[in-house]
């Protein structure tokens, strides 16, 4: 698990504890609390492979761009 998915997890659990203080119930959890369970439910996502990188690479040199536009395109296309 990543630091940002155990940070979350921990703020989650915090809501629930702090909600079920001011309720006097020690079942009832937060909606955030419960939306950010639901996100950490999901996988998370995996960067390209070696392969992914080397075919993009491969198109920018194809179509004469630079480095620059190489890095742009894989942030468009992965993310980060």
């Amino acid at each position: 698990m990543t630091i940002e998915r155990d940070l979350i997890q921990r703020l989650a659990k915090e809501l629930d504890l702090y909600r079920q203080m001011a309720r006097n119930d020690c079942i009832s959890t937060h909606p955030f609390a419960d939306e950010a369970r639901a996100y950490l439910a999901q996988p998370e996502p995996k960067g390209p492979t070696v392969m992914e990188i080397i075919a993009l690479a491969d198109e920018i040199e194809t179509e004469g761009l630079g480095q620059v536009d190489l890095v742009r395109r894989a942030l468009t296309r992965w993310g980060k």
